[in-house]
């Protein structure tokens, strides 16, 4: 598809997931597949990812600015000033674009209406421990 609509040749590389950590860690890669879910209910889970140094920045990207605004919103109390700072950070991830978002992490699954109780937290677990049936089926 990106030699069809972008006129883009690729050539696919495969590696053994800790030769692949290893190679995108030092950098040996012009285009590398990373995944994250969010691990907590807050924007910061995705935004510190690239601030300079990071562990997870695997692009190695660094912008002064971001970092600042990052550490501002980290260090902030007051939500409309948190609130402020990684929308002004995000603006500066998007307009230098360091990574590409190309899908977003689904799951589909399927409930019978008297299933009742049955609770899914953010990342799409399904916990049916305190379930119960309800009615005839």
């Amino acid at each position: 598809m990106w030699k069809q609509n972008l006129g883009i040749e690729v050539k696919l590389s495969n590696e053994e997931w800790k030769v692949y950590l290893d190679s995108i860690d030092q950098g040996k890669f012009q285009v590398g597949r990373m995944g994250w879910i969010g691990d907590y209910i807050d924007a910061m889970t995705f935004m510190d990812l690239f601030v300079t140094g990071g562990g997870n920045n695997y692009p190695k990207w660094s912008n002064k600015k971001y970092d600042e605004l990052i550490e501002k919103a980290k260090s902030s109390n007051d939500q409309a000033e948190r609130t402020k700072a990684m929308q002004e950070a995000e603006k500066i991830l998007i307009d230098e674009m360091p990574i590409v978002p190309i899908y977003f992490y689904t799951r589909v699954y399927m409930e019978k209406p008297y299933v009742k109780g049955a609770v899914r937290n953010v990342i799409m677990e399904t916990d049916y421990s305190r379930a119960w049936i309800e009615g005839k089926q």
